[in-house]
């Protein structure tokens, strides 16, 4: 037999063990799935095709006959069901956090726009440069401002984000738009808490975020950020 025969018939026969191991997230990984595809009211077949995976991929996991699925054949199916891949693995707890997408599409401004939007008048942040959100009063929609009925302003509480923002500014968010690698956010914490950060990188485990006046760069856990509002610009308001 030559040796290439020989070779290829030990890499086929790797691969099939490999797809009869059990992967030991199994469970949620099929718990999970099964809800998303539910919650997105696809059927089983259409959420495999439009992921690129065939028309059985999911009735093979759900089914027991896909034992030990890849993280890449799963990013894939959560990029139709507006999942983060991690939440499938057990690693977050919500399917997607907020403006986590990589999309860089704008909100839709056909949508109904309020008359007032809520201002967050902010004082002193606490050390980590964190502060809570408290509603003080409301102000008047300028009317050439087009940015979402979900839109708020906060003001700056310091010189954290300076030269970026400064201390007394206000900044005009909208949570429905998606934030970009480099853009700068709102970011809400999971204990109710948000600072204004550039957001450096957004991924499966971690968010790296970073305050312009010193330059320092943290890296929260997935787990700790339950959404980014996205900051918007200027050039975006018209």
């Amino acid at each position: 037999m030559a040796l290439s025969e020989l070779t290829g018939k030990r890499i086929m026969a790797a691969k099939k063990a490999e797809a009869k191991k059990t992967h030991p997230k199994l469970e949620i990984i099929k718990t999970r799935v099964e809800e998303r595809v539910t919650a997105a009211n696809l059927s089983r077949n259409e959420a495999s095709r439009r992921a690129g995976l065939g028309l059985s991929y999911v009735n093979d996991l759900l089914g027991d006959k896909s034992l030990n699925p890849t993280r890449e054949s799963l990013a894939k199916l959560g990029a139709v069901l507006n999942t983060d891949v991690g939440y499938f693995f057990g690693e977050q707890e919500t399917p997607r956090v907020a403006g986590s997408g990589d999309s860089g599409g704008r909100a839709d401004n056909n949508m109904a726009v309020p008359e007032t939007v809520t201002l967050y008048q902010i004082g002193l942040t606490d050390p980590d440069g964190f502060f809570s959100l408290s509603e003080s009063n409301k102000t008047q929609r300028s009317p050439f401002i087009v940015s979402g009925p979900d839109a708020y302003f906060v003001s700056v509480p310091d010189d954290t984000m300076s030269p970026r923002y400064r201390a007394g500014e206000a900044v005009i968010v909208n949570p429905r738009v998606p934030v970009r690698h480099g853009g700068f956010a709102i970011v809400c914490a999971s204990d109710n808490r948000v600072a204004i950060r550039e957001v450096v990188s957004i991924s499966t485990d971690k968010i790296s975020v970073r305050s312009l006046s010193d330059q320092v760069v943290v890296e929260m856990p997935r787990a700790s950020v339950k959404s980014l509002h996205r900051i918007m610009g200027s050039c975006e308001l018209v």
